[in-house]
């Protein structure tokens, strides 16, 4: 027995001490609160989202994804395209689901942002082959998977261009030619490359009344985007205006008065006179420094081109394919197809290192051309390019060349139906991958 009361008190609360230590020992622990989703809003973390964010849809929305063009092109250091797409979802909070576009080729998606209703975004297109084109549209899923909402097509294909270039002659031209070469540019939507010739301050065959009309007529163009650039033919009173002995022969025409004779019956330093004098008088008279060129009919050799590069000039189209001109035979070897090229330094006809772009006329002369006679013309053109509907798989060029002193109603006509031909195949159309552009833009395209 206890000795004493205090000694019962004691140990009864000893007793009673292990009891409550045992229990606690034995006892579940107190919950905490947990981060974790209920298992009705559980959810796979996106990969930008933090794994504590509930993201994705509970189930696939039904949506429509739509493609601003049909069409688009390649990049070619003139433009550089890219997809605009965008999807609505009626009555759907998307944004859980972080909408994405991707382009099925490339496997490269962008997010999608929120824009008046609409989930848009730009898609590059770098890296993608030529050739029809898949985007899915995607959704997050609460599962952390993605679901396909849409899959819409369009078509990428390299680009192929149209240059209309125009000959000054150095002669004069009238109102009403110039009014009808206006206004075939005005109502298709085809820029100019208007190749000027200085020779009408160099005459008294063309009034100065008639040489300010016409250089009105093109700084109106040019304030339109169309391009200036310079043609030469060896008049006599021009080369002689230049410092130089003029020849009369040889020649392609039996002319007198130098018009006919070729420019490859200059040398390198005089081509550098006779171009160096046209640019001056081109300045004098308020037009800028041309960068394109051509020389009179269609003839120039490798020391003519190394001189027009010297000056600064970045592409050329003298080159054509081979061939007779008249009397004399073209100095090019090229095929009917020539494609542009950066000739050689002592080669016209052949690639290589000099920097300047020679873009072979070959899809025509509008000279003398009707309605009905073009289409020969027409016919060969667009064999040179892909069918409609069809990609091109690598760049193509065609360039075309007509005279604003010459286009009178009847070559009006034929001009017209040869753009028109075109129409099935114009990027601003949407229906193609076919631009028209100048001289100076293709040079643009093609720089190395």
């Amino acid at each position: 027995m206890p000795s004493s009361y205090d000694e019962v008190v004691v140990r009864s609360i000893a007793i009673i001490a292990a009891v409550v230590i045992t229990a606690s020992a034995c006892a579940p622990a107190p919950s905490t609160p947990s981060s974790a989703p209920t298992s009705g809003s559980s959810a796979t973390p996106t990969d930008s989202a933090p794994a504590t964010v509930l993201e994705g849809l509970a189930d696939r929305p039904v949506a429509k994804g739509t493609i601003a063009r049909r069409w688009y092109t390649t990049s070619d250091g003139l433009f550089a395209d890219a997809a605009r797409v965008s999807i609505a979802f009626p009555n759907v909070d998307a944004a859980p689901g972080r909408p994405r576009a991707r382009l099925r080729s490339t496997g490269r998606s962008v997010d999608l942002t929120l824009s008046g209703g609409q989930w848009t975004g730009t898609l590059p297109l770098d890296g993608a082959p030529p050739g029809a084109q898949t985007v899915d549209f995607l959704i997050r899923l609460r599962d952390g998977t993605d679901a396909v909402i849409d899959t819409p097509t369009f078509m990428l294909s390299a680009p192929e261009y149209v240059v209309w270039t125009l000959d000054f002659e150095g002669d004069a031209a009238g109102d009403a030619e110039m009014a009808n070469t206006a206004a075939i540019a005005d109502g298709l939507g085809v820029p100019m490359t208007l190749m000027w010739n200085p020779r009408v301050w160099t005459t008294t065959q063309v009034s100065g009344a008639r040489a300010d009309a016409m250089l009105a007529w093109t700084k109106g163009r040019l304030a339109k985007g169309d391009e200036v650039a310079l043609h030469v033919h060896m008049w006599t009173d021009f080369v002689r205006a230049a410092g130089l002995v003029p020849r009369t022969a040889p020649n392609w025409g039996g002319r007198s008065d130098g018009y006919d004779v070729p420019l490859t019956a200059y040398d390198e330093a005089e081509t550098r006179t006779l171009v160096e004098f046209s640019l001056r008088l081109m300045a004098e008279h308020g037009l800028p420094k041309a960068s394109s060129f051509r020389g009179g009919g269609l003839f120039a050799n490798a020391a003519n081109l190394r001189a027009v590069a010297a000056l600064g000039f970045t592409a050329d189209c003298s080159a054509t394919p081979a061939g007779p001109f008249g009397r004399l035979q073209l100095p090019w070897t090229l095929a009917p197809d020539a494609q542009p090229y950066y000739p050689a330094r002592d080669d016209a006809n052949a690639a290589g290192d000099l920097a300047l772009l020679e873009a072979p006329t070959i899809a025509g002369n509008t000279y003398g051309q009707s309605a009905s006679s073009i289409d020969a013309v027409a016919q060969a053109d667009l064999r040179m390019i892909a069918p409609p509907g069809r990609p091109e798989t690598q760049k193509r060029a065609l360039t075309v060349v007509s005279h604003p002193g010459t286009i009178d109603a009847t070559e009006r006509a034929a001009i017209e139906a040869l753009f028109r031909a075109f129409e099935p195949y114009r990027y601003d159309r949407d229906a193609g991958p076919l631009r028209f552009v100048t001289l100076a833009q293709l040079a643009k395209a093609y720089s190395r």
